[in-house]
């Protein structure tokens, strides 16, 4: 799948529901009993994107800086988020 982000447009690994689940769980875990995002587990979060959505994810980000990379991942953990759109 293509995410089109303000960074460029980048091609991810699809992604199936047992691991979108994987990934609701790790989102959970990242917010605290008070509705909050706790940063560091948030981050936790874009490195499983990271991890799952390419195999050599450093040839893929190099030439963004650190904040640009973290801005590509927030998208495609956001396309990740979004169910299927396929007809049945």
């Amino acid at each position: 799948m293509v995410v089109k982000t303000n960074h460029g447009d980048f091609e991810v690994k699809d992604i199936s529901f047992a691991d979108r689940r994987k990934l609701h769980r790790l989102e959970i875990r990242a917010i605290n009993q008070d509705g909050e995002m706790i940063m560091e587990k948030y981050y936790d979060v874009l490195e499983w994107v990271m991890d799952f959505a390419w195999s050599n994810p450093e040839e893929t980000l190099e030439k963004l800086d650190d904040n640009q990379c973290d801005e590509v991942l927030a998208s495609v953990y956001s396309a990740y988020k979004e169910p299927s759109k396929k007809k049945s």
